[in-house]
């Protein structure tokens, strides 16, 4: 206990001694850069700017150096005395959170920076260019001393992971904004005239494409180089977690870009008019390119780094593969109830009109997300299929429990808002346009009533409710015969010079701790063959047997 407040103490006084080295560094890099592209040509740098950046760079350098080159001596010290400090959960700590926070705050001013060069009306890019240089030398310096001791086991690993997996996933969503921000731009540019940016306005200048284009692209470089960094870690779970998380975002992107599109159609059909600022142009409402590029970028990647650990670990592939269809099982789940949930509400409205008028765009979005999620149905009955041929039923529970536990709360929800504008209309005092607000209600009830109604019976059904619900593993049988040469138990039966051969009943399978072998009968002896452990692996890679069943031969061979 005392050692570990010793080591927090020197690691909180080595990082917080970084941290003013770096501001120090940062203001006179705002300084140089203010003199360069980057100058704001409203807030001129003087003579005292330069000379105030100048002390301060030095007194903040000296200062680290002294205080935090002592403490960072100290850890040095601590570390050649304990072995084990290297591996600790305090320095893993300070150094993975300085990491993180350092580097998706960099690359995120960084990327803003780039976009906004050449760009009408920008300037006072300075502080934006020194905050990424200076950050981004912290975030070396951190990684180099990471790595010269890496963490091996324990809290060290979690924290290590949580650094490299969750600075992927924010450097995603950064990611996200750029790239339909820039996606936008470039198609709006190339093949609609940039109307949809200017909406025919005069005197609107174009964006610069190219240092959008950057933005986005440094951006990009910093997501796939955390990928790299952690390409060897096969075996974490967090790993797998954060990555299939990054993979239903991906498929996010792709449904909303099919929702999208399948609105435009019917919206077409209804003969609305859309305008072009709606269809392109930077986080248009109609926009189907951007999103689309980005979840099929998205699910690519993420697709390759996960089949790229399942190639290292074979027994893991029917899992990670049912989990990723599970999870695009479920969000096209919830985009097909909730267009039945839009597409009843708009029918109730039709039936009983309430103040709000019903207009096309309300039945064009109901079809939206009713087509988009439309492939649930069959997407599900093959997961179910899957699953039990596989005998890992896992994933499927957790997508009857997902549609069924939403259905409970759309039930609930709706249920109670129905309710409340029905009873405080009948006692005189109702709700402005309360007929809207009790036709949401109402459908979002019947659309609950729906789920829960189904997924209670297959749940009841597949014994999902039960503590341990069991695995649908095949049948095997054990052979009457074996013609392998595998290591076997010979039983001799009677004297061994008798000249009669035993009756044994080839119909009959060993039991007790006998029952994954196979027998075999040759002259007077019974020998029970029991299969290698390589034709076990075998069988459960090949989906003949389960992973419970592989442990079970594997043990009762070593009795």
């Amino acid at each position: 206990m005392l050692r570990g407040l010793y080591r927090f103490y020197l690691y909180a006084v080595f990082i917080a001694m970084l941290l003013f080295a770096t501001s120090g560094v940062i203001q006179l890099l705002q300084t140089i850069l203010a003199q360069t592209i980057f100058k704001d040509p409203n807030n001129p740098i003087g003579s005292a700017n330069v000379v105030q950046a100048i002390v301060y760079a030095v007194v903040s350098l000296v200062t680290a150096a002294l205080f935090g080159g002592l403490h960072y001596w100290l850890i040095r010290r601590d570390m050649r005395s304990d072995p084990a400090a290297g591996n600790g959960a305090v320095r893993a700590f300070f150094l993975n959170i300085v990491e993180l926070i350092s580097l998706t705050t960099a690359a995120g001013i960084g990327a803003s920076v780039i976009s906004s060069l050449g760009q009408p009306f920008s300037g006072g890019l300075s502080s934006g260019a020194a905050y990424t240089i200076g950050t981004l030398g912290l975030w070396a310096f951190i990684e180099w001393e990471r790595r010269r001791v890496p963490a091996s086991s324990g809290a060290a690993v979690i924290f290590q992971r949580l650094h490299l997996y969750g600075t992927q996933l924010i450097l995603l969503f950064i990611l996200t904004f750029n790239w339909l921000s820039t996606i936008g731009q470039l198609v709006d540019s190339l093949f609609f005239g940039g109307r949809g940016y200017c909406d025919g306005s005069t005197g609107c200048q174009a964006p610069n494409l190219v240092s959008l284009v950057a933005g986005t692209l440094w951006i990009l470089l910093f997501w796939l180089g955390y990928g790299l960094l952690s390409r060897t870690d096969t075996t974490s779970v967090l790993r797998r977690v954060f990555h299939l998380i990054s993979f239903g975002y991906g498929t996010i992107a792709v449904l909303t870009a099919i929702y999208r599109g399948v609105t435009l159609i019917m919206l077409a059909i209804l003969r609305v008019t859309v305008a072009q600022q709606s269809i392109s142009g930077p986080f248009a409402e109609y926009d189907v390119v951007s999103p689309l590029t980005l979840g099929l970028l998205v699910i690519g990647v993420y697709v390759f780094w996960l089949r790229n650990a399942v190639q290292k670990r074979p027994a893991e592939r029917v899992s990670v593969f049912l989990t990723a269809q599970t999870i695009a099982t479920t969000l096209l789940g919830i985009s097909f109830w909730a267009g039945c949930g839009l597409l009843l509400f708009n029918i109730l409205e039709q039936v009983s009109p309430s103040q709000t008028a019903l207009t096309p765009e309300n039945w064009a979005t109901a079809t939206g997300f009713l087509v988009t999620g439309i492939a649930y149905i069959p997407l599900g009955l093959l997961l179910r299929r899957l699953s039990t041929r596989a005998s890992f039923i896992a994933p499927l529970r957790g997508f009857v429990f997902a549609l069924f536990g939403g259905g409970i709360l759309a039930g609930a929800i709706g249920g109670a808002t129905s309710l409340y504008a029905f009873v405080t209309a009948a006692l005189g005092s109702p709700l402005n346009n309360w007929q809207y607000v009790a036709h949401a209600g109402l459908a979002a009830l019947i659309v609950g009533v729906l789920i829960v109604g189904l997924y209670l019976w297959t749940s009841i059904r597949e014994g999902f409710f039960n503590s341990s619900s069991k695995q649908q593993a095949p049948v095997v049988t054990a052979p009457s015969t074996i013609a392998q040469s595998t290591p076997a138990a010979e039983i001799a039966i009677g004297h061994p010079t008798a000249p009669a051969m035993p009756q044994v009943d080839a119909t009959t399978t060993p039991t007790g701790p006998l029952a994954a072998q196979a027998t075999a009968v040759t002259g007077n002896t019974l020998t029970i063959t029991s299969p290698s452990v390589g034709e076990i692996v075998d069988e459960l890679l090949a989906g003949k047997i389960t992973r419970d069943e592989a442990v079970a031969r594997i043990e009762e061979m070593m009795k």
